[in-house]
């Protein structure tokens, strides 16, 4: 939804942005997120079901995975039709199943304790010149 403003010194129509519903992905994940997604978190975090750390924000791949979402999603209410069923199928389902795995960037933690388990992935770095553009 394209909304057009008339430019007044040479009166040429500019789009203008939409504005965004949720102004961060931390009222993203509070306000919508976190209401929609209801499911029986262990508190204790013994690992028989979803795994979930309520300090979301301290994972790199779950702020990075979160704020892809909430941009799908920004993306998604625009489209009075489909929109929101293809974020949910192609965009929710997909990023809340990594995010709650057992295995997932939140193992090790509890929805009471950040303890992550996790190591960023072990480089060797490549040969010289191997990504140089020619």
């Amino acid at each position: 939804m394209d909304i057009g403003i008339a430019d007044e010194a040479n009166n040429d129509v500019t789009e203008e942005e939409p504005r965004l519903y949720y102004a961060n992905v931390e009222q993203f994940v509070t306000q919508m997120l976190a209401q929609q997604y209801r499911r029986p978190v262990d508190l204790a975090g013994r690992g028989n079901t979803f795994t979930w750390c309520s300090k979301w924000w301290l994972h790199a791949e779950a702020v990075s995975r979160l704020t892809a979402l909430w941009r799908a999603w920004e993306a998604s209410r625009l489209d009075p039709t489909t929109g929101m069923i293809v974020w949910w199928r192609d965009h929710a389902d997909a990023t809340m199943r990594i995010l709650f795995a057992q295995d997932g960037p939140f193992a090790g933690c509890t929805p009471r304790e950040h303890k992550p388990t996790g190591i960023p992935l072990p480089l060797t770095p490549p040969p010289a010149g191997l990504f140089d553009l020619d």
